[in-house]
């Protein structure tokens, strides 16, 4: 009993000390403290009509990224995108002080690319390329960061497209570094393909370059449809694929095996969904023949088959209040994946019960945090946004404790919510499948990782 009695009270006071540390804010200064979690989102500067910095809560993100300048580095020729560029951070670090900005560098195209057909990037390969023009980028975007008061940069080179691209890529990362030493805490970030390995063009990132120049990487772990499904439904962002490599959960693991700390990985989440007119109406499933993308929609991504998510809940409120013609919302608990249907309409999107399973899993797996991509397009409430960073303290903090007290969970402590959003899975989610397509070592290691079941340390 005595035993039992001293166990409860370690319990509680390590719980207690989890929790404190998680919700203790970092320090305010001009030189931010190395991260020990993050709850990123990107802003797209072009879509700021959806959510001006006014109307975004500061106080729910760790990190905020603004999207974007180009290669180039020419500030915005709108003088509303200047001015945006210039009032970024000071804006929203007087809403929450803690907060730590940084300025993305990509390609006008990038905020549409799709991670599972892979498009080079020549701007950025023809700057990479050259010694000097990578040497006088590098001086030019740290002081273009740090001029417009950002604490960090990211490069977002969509992606590099042979191997010689890859060392380029390398040694883009050293100059970037070189040229940040001047500014200690000054953060490098970059957002890379889901995997590891870029498929299509049969290349791997410099996983120690990577490792050793950059404060982390975020992993877009969306836009997964395979090309070779284009015609029929397909889930966009799973968590687990049991048929193909384009999963989330695959993507991670690659990124581990390569060698890149889990530390240092920060898990992407998608905020829009990806489109169909579906063949026939009466068949809503996933795998069902599509006879085109979806509706260009009014707001949010402006381009046919890609649409916000509060388009997605607009779209399922509208339908619901039709009659006849059922809205048909469905959450597959093997992938870890959600679609709605209405009418002829299908999509594909993360809702809450999605964010909080994959949050799960990074938490289990030990990311540094996740980043929502983007910020804009989340519902007038940020609904995902406030979801996420709940369930990523909540997944931290039962992680935190199962680390310190030996005791190893099978599944995440999350609370699943009922909503048209997302509804909550029939069963517990399967986490790996059985699948060929995993490489031997990667089941292992996610069998070791996910599959956790009950049990203590016996006392020394």
């Amino acid at each position: 009993m005595a035993c039992s009695r001293t166990l409860l009270l370690c319990t509680v006071i390590s719980l207690s000390l989890a929790a404190s540390a998680l919700a203790r804010p970092p320090n305010n200064t001009t030189q931010p403290a190395a991260a020990t979690a993050v709850r990123a989102g990107y802003y797209f500067a072009a879509d700021a009509h959806l959510r001006p910095l006014a109307s975004l809560e500061a106080s729910l993100y760790t990190h905020l990224y603004y999207f974007s300048v180009d290669p180039t580095l020419q500030l915005p020729r709108d003088p509303a995108q200047a001015r945006l560029l210039s009032a970024f951070s000071g804006a929203l670090k007087a809403q929450n002080p803690a907060l730590v900005t940084l300025l993305s560098v990509a390609t006008q195209a990038a905020s549409a690319a799709s991670a599972a057909a892979a498009a080079a990037d020549p701007a950025f390969a023809a700057m990479a390329a050259d010694r000097a023009s990578r040497a006088a980028f590098a001086r030019a975007a740290v002081a273009l960061a740090r001029g417009n008061g950002f604490d960090g940069l990211d490069v977002s080179w969509r992606f590099p497209a042979s191997a010689l691209e890859m060392a380029h890529f390398g040694l883009l990362l050293a100059d970037l570094r070189a040229a940040a030493a001047a500014a200690p805490g000054f953060l490098l970030t970059a957002t890379v393909y889901f995997s590891n390995h870029v498929f299509g063009f049969g290349v791997d990132y410099p996983s120690e370059a990577v490792s050793r120049g950059l404060d982390w990487v975020n992993v877009m772990a969306f836009g997964l449809s395979p090309p070779a499904i284009a015609n029929v439904t397909a889930f966009d962002a799973p968590l687990y694929d049991a048929a193909s490599h384009f999963s989330a959960s695959y993507g991670v693991v690659s990124w581990l095996d390569a060698g890149v700390p889990a530390g240092k990985l920060v898990l992407g989440l998608p905020l829009y969904g990806r489109s169909w007119f579906l063949r026939n109406k009466a068949n809503g499933g996933v795998g069902e023949p599509v006879v085109a993308a979806g509706p260009k929609q009014q707001r949010g991504s402006n381009a046919a088959g890609a649409i916000s998510y509060a388009e997605v809940q607009a779209l399922a409120a509208a339908g619901a209040g039709r009659a006849p013609g059922p809205v048909m919302t469905s959450y597959d608990n093997v992938s870890v994946a959600s679609y709605v249907a209405v009418g002829d309409v299908w999509v594909a999107f993360d809702g809450v019960a999605v964010v909080a399973e994959k949050l799960g899993f990074a938490a289990r797996r030990g990311l540094l945090g996740y980043f929502l991509w983007p910020v804009n397009y989340d519902d007038a409430n940020l609904t995902v946004s406030r979801r996420a960073s709940d369930v990523w303290v909540q997944s931290k903090v039962s992680s935190d404790f199962r680390n310190a007290t030996a005791v190893r969970q099978r599944k995440a402590p999350l609370e699943l919510p009922p909503a048209l959003r997302s509804p909550a899975p029939a069963s517990p989610p399967l986490p790996v499948p059985t699948s060929a397509s995993f490489s031997w070592l990667s089941r292992k290691k996610l069998d070791t990782h996910l599959h956790f079941a009950f049990e203590c340390r016996a006392a020394g």
